[in-house]
């Protein structure tokens, strides 16, 4: 059982998943700023109840928000259903975690994945965090929209993603060829490390090994932020293509 706190994740949860959730908590006082949720669990058939602000605070104690949703634990994609989809997506984009410990760069990684138009994050089963309450709460609804996958071996589902062509670049600092100067506008999964980096086997199960330029000074980004901006590299290509081929159709 997870229980969520922050009033975005709740919103989200109500809205995109309703037969996930278990019950609404909302500490007495704060109805009305708490309208919308209520609303929302009426229209999809999810109980709510009003606690007094003594049984709230000991029942949830980090309940700051005034507000807490009982939901299933998140429910992870099975890894064959993901490349059996590849063939009915056009232009998939994936993204794929090697080590990566942190819930709270797990959170905003998906966070920026709902956001900048990855359909999926992929993750180890043993060398990775999981979809937690804390990574839940840090996406701000972001696991709603976003398909989590877990595997076992991630250097053999890299090759099931190749087979399926899909091209699979690893991101590290010491990649030789830029970001930029890769096609992105096609099927593709990015790689990325933790706090350890990318495992050797990983690595070489990639199509190349690139890397965001940054000033030799200080080469190193956090794994979040070479998400973010490697996933908007990927959304700035293939907004560019449309244009191209619009301006094509126009005659300019």
């Amino acid at each position: 059982m997870a229980f969520l706190t922050n009033r975005n994740s709740i919103l989200e949860a109500l809205r995109e998943h309703p037969e996930r959730v278990r019950k609404l908590w909302i500490e007495a006082g704060h109805e009305r700023i708490s309208e919308e949720y209520i609303r929302e669990a009426k229209l999809k058939g999810v109980q709510f109840r009003i606690l007094p602000k003594e049984a709230f605070a000991r029942r949830f104690k980090e309940g700051k928000s005034h507000i807490c949703l009982e939901r299933d634990e998140i429910s992870y994609i099975d890894p064959d259903e993901l490349i059996r989809d590849i063939d009915t997506r056009r232009d998939p984009f994936f993204c794929a975690l090697d080590g990566v410990y942190d819930p709270q760069n797990l959170g905003n990684i998906v966070r920026s994945a709902a956001c900048l138009g990855a359909e999926a994050v992929i993750l180890p089963k043993d060398r990775s965090c999981g979809i937690t309450e804390t990574v839940t709460n840090i996406a701000r609804g972001a696991v709603e929209h976003v398909k989590i996958v877990r595997v076992v071996n991630l250097a053999r589902f890299i090759d099931e993603l190749k087979a399926k062509g899909v091209f699979c670049y690893a991101l590290d600092e010491k990649g030789t060829i830029p970001l930029w100067e890769i096609d992105l506008k096609g099927p593709v999964c990015l790689v990325f490390g933790g706090e350890d980096g990318l495992r050797r086997l990983t690595i070489e199960r990639c199509d190349a090994l690139i890397k965001i330029p940054t000033p030799e000074g200080f080469p190193s980004l956090n794994v979040a932020m070479s998400f973010a901006i490697s996933a908007y590299e990927v959304r700035r290509q293939r907004n560019r293509q449309g244009k191209d081929v619009r301006r094509e159709a126009l005659g300019d």
